[in-house]
């Protein structure tokens, strides 16, 4: 059983307000070659697109579109709100394929040290017929 996966991620960063806030964009895709395994399938959640369970929607790859508005309302506190878009192919659900993924929520942000941009943050999301909460160590992307 031979299998290759290609993954790929492209950010960009847009600061707003004077520098304090940031536009992120993500355009990510992973893409299964080959005779792909079950646990070698890509699956929607988590970094890819938020709210969504980890697994519930599997396949041989997938492409996700995100972007998030990270609003500081001082030094150590801010807020984002996120949204993106999923898809994935070579799913054994073959209604799963092609299906649009929709995600979008909210974060709460605080920066653990003053002199580091180094964020922890507590995200609530909801996509099609899921949601989750997502505590985090740095950001999203």
């Amino acid at each position: 059983m031979k299998a290759n996966k290609i993954m790929t991620e492209y950010n960009r960063y847009f600061p707003v307000r004077g520098n304090t806030d940031v536009i992120a964009a993500r355009l990510s895709g992973k893409f299964g070659l080959g005779d792909i395994a079950f646990e070698q399938q890509v699956t929607v959640g988590n970094k890819d697109i938020r709210g969504y369970a980890e697994g519930k929607y599997r396949g041989d790859g997938l492409m996700a579109l995100q972007g998030e508005y990270r609003y500081n309302f001082n030094e150590r506190m801010g807020l984002v709100g996120f949204a993106g878009i999923a898809t994935i192919y070579g799913s054994e659900n073959e209604n799963f394929n092609g299906m649009i993924l929709p995600g979008a929520g909210i974060g709460y942000r605080y920066r653990a040290f003053k002199t580091v941009k180094f964020n922890i943050g507590l995200d609530a999301a909801v996509g099609k017929d899921d949601w989750g909460i997502y505590f985090r160590i740095g950001e999203a992307f």
